[in-house]
């Protein structure tokens, strides 16, 4: 039986709103005859501060209910950032100007993401979809990716907008070779400093772990936005200008187009 596993990582910041988004719009995506098994880690946390965004709000334990029947760990942020040598990190540069705090905020949520890509491997899936529970998903995920696992286990299926440069690293879906590299690639921050030369920055960091695993990435159309502690929504672009057709992506992106018009047929 083909096996899905549906990763959630970060912080549920407001899953009154985004819950149901996901349950629409990614869970009723799945096929029915699939094996579907759902896996969060998840930052247990009373409030909510970030400059950047503007948010500074308490989180509710409600927030965490739709996750209770699911398989995964809250956990505390304590030690997490020495795990990865921040201090070190830190030294390669503040791409956001901003005192290191985007930075330190980024390397949390990649922790969380290569944690719960470890509970994943037991499972031993044939695609995994990863999730932000802080995001309400607009439209939904096609469902055709779940067939053809053997034909699409390179495939990275990621949204067509906000690429920065690199890739779009809110959601995925990824096949069983590649989604490792997709949940791992914090274990990669110094390799794609020591290649590229340039500051930890987050669409870079995840399109140099793809291509460094191989994979063969594919356009979603599925739009979604960050909701924020107090129920406002960030502002999105998804008329996918931004840095998609720069020169970092001058041939990528037109081969991702045709790689996903062919993947499209093959369904």
């Amino acid at each position: 039986m083909l096996k899905v596993a549906v990763a959630f990582f970060g912080i549920p910041r407001n899953s009154a709103i985004c819950f149901p988004s996901i349950q629409q719009q990614v869970l009723a995506q799945i096929p029915q005859e699939v094996k579907v098994q759902c896996f969060y880690h998840l930052y247990q946390v009373d409030s909510v501060k970030n400059p950047r965004s503007g948010e500074d709000g308490e989180l509710t334990a409600a927030n965490y209910k739709p996750f209770a029947a699911m398989t995964g760990v809250l956990e505390r942020d304590v030690g997490v950032l020495e795990r990865w040598d921040f201090e070190r990190i830190k030294a390669l540069g503040d791409t956001w100007g901003d005192g290191h705090a985007s930075v330190r905020n980024l390397l949390l949520q990649l922790h969380s993401l290569h944690a719960v890509t470890a509970m994943v491997e037991a499972f031993d899936p044939d695609f995994v979809i990863f999730v932000r529970p802080d995001i309400e998903y607009h439209n939904p995920l096609p469902s055709y990716v779940f067939t053809h696992p053997n034909a699409r286990c390179l495939n990275a299926y990621i949204p067509d907008w906000q690429w920065w440069g690199g890739l779009n690293d809110r959601f995925a879906i990824c096949g069983r070779d590649i989604y490792q590299a997709y949940g791992r690639r914090i274990e990669q921050i110094f390799e794609f400093y020591a290649a590229t030369g340039r500051k930890l920055h987050s669409e870079r960091l995840l399109k140099f772990a793809l291509q460094q695993a191989g994979a063969k990435v594919c356009l979603l159309g599925t739009t979604a936005s960050r909701v924020r502690i107090n129920g406002d929504y960030a502002e999105e672009d998804f008329t996918g200008k931004h840095c998609m057709g720069k020169r970092e992506n001058r041939y990528f992106l037109p081969l991702a187009r045709w790689r996903t018009w062919l993947d499209n047929w093959r369904r």
